[in-house]
């Protein structure tokens, strides 16, 4: 535990002291995430934060762990390296949609294949269980790339995708403590301390982005995490948690950006006829801006609706079938997606009356 909480220390250092001297080089270089009419903010803000974040999680990482006990991470932080360097230059000089998914691909491959990195069962959900090779792959390939761009997607809001992730992966913290699993703990704690030293210069009046190279590494290793998750809880008793519930609690835990991400795209393909990857302001976050939220309150919002569905799975994972629990977090997710909508139309049907 106490190498963990210092990983915490050193990557939460790390992090808050690099920020300002990247925010003085994005001024002098004239780095800017430049406004426009899906963003809120009016002056010229750096999106090079994920710089910041990547080198306080990966020196804390590597320094209180032996990667020799765990070779597959080495494919995970080449991974990392790759997906960070592709962020980066689409930070500087904005790639291409099909660049950037060829980016993530490649990055997925190769923890995938080279790092076995995988969802190699359903344990029973759905009455299905250990997946053969091939499948394994095709499933866990797509999950890469929807978590990955999820995070990219809700990074659209001062202090969002930060608050989400550091809510995100301490609940995985708290089980891999309870599992005594080391190693994972340590990546989680790194990567917190990171994102709350990042936090203390994005929340609120923001005076750094993360740009994508914070957001895409942010949800690959997240992804990473939860695929450890659901593999380390089959070894666990059930009063630590049942394995068949494990996958539907990590999805309940990443209700937010799941949900949200899966919403856009049907909304983008299917009604409006466009590309996934085609920017716009459907996402959640913009619907609570758009019914008079500042965006403190629009990620509080989201924040704690993440919670709640987190409070939620803990109390139905032993007590409801999975499959059960899978309908319930979808229908409620919904449910509450709609609430900004309709408030919106409210207060334009009101408006009208005026």
């Amino acid at each position: 535990m106490y190498l963990a909480l210092l990983a915490f220390g050193t990557a939460f250092f790390i992090t808050y002291f690099s920020i300002p001297a990247i925010i003085n080089l994005s001024l002098v270089k004239k780095l800017y995430d430049m406004p426009d009419d899906r963003k809120r903010h009016s002056a010229r803000i750096g999106s090079l934060g994920g710089i910041a974040i990547f080198s306080g999680f990966i020196f804390a990482f590597i320094l209180f762990t032996n990667q020799l006990y765990y070779p597959q991470l080495n494919s995970l932080l080449a991974a990392s390296l790759l997906l960070f360097a592709v962020g980066i230059k689409d930070d500087l000089y904005p790639l291409t949609p099909f660049k950037k998914f060829g980016g993530q691909l490649a990055a997925a491959i190769i923890v995938i294949i080279q790092g076995d990195i995988r969802i190699q069962s359903f344990y029973g959900l759905f009455d299905i269980h250990d997946l053969d090779y091939y499948t394994s792959i095709a499933l866990s390939i797509p999950l890469f790339l929807l978590l990955i761009n999820s995070f990219n997607f809700i990074d659209g809001i001062n202090g969002l995708a930060g608050s989400i992730g550091v809510v995100v992966i301490s609940t995985f913290a708290w089980f891999f403590y309870l599992m005594g699993e080391t190693l994972f703990l340590i990546m989680c704690l790194a990567y917190i301390g990171a994102l709350l030293a990042f936090l203390r210069y994005n929340f609120g009046n923001a005076r750094i982005f993360m740009g994508d190279s914070g957001s895409m590494v942010l949800g690959f290793i997240i992804t990473v995490i939860a695929i450890f998750f659901v593999q380390k809880s089959v070894y666990y008793e059930p009063n630590i948690f049942f394995a068949i519930s494990s996958a539907v609690f990590g999805f309940a835990v990443l209700i937010i950006p799941i949900f949200d991400t899966l919403r856009v795209i049907f909304i983008r393909v299917f009604i409006l006829k466009r590309s996934p990857f085609a920017a716009d302001r459907n996402h959640i976050h913009h619907a609570l801006l758009d019914i008079g939220m500042s965006q403190v309150q629009a990620t509080l919002t989201l924040v704690t609706v993440n919670g709640f569905f987190i409070a939620l799975a803990m109390l139905l994972h032993e007590t409801v079938v999975p499959k059960f629990q899978l309908l319930i977090y979808l229908i409620l997710a919904f449910g509450l997606s709609q609430i900004p909508f309709i408030i919106k139309q409210r207060q334009k049907k009101k408006a009208g009356r005026i």
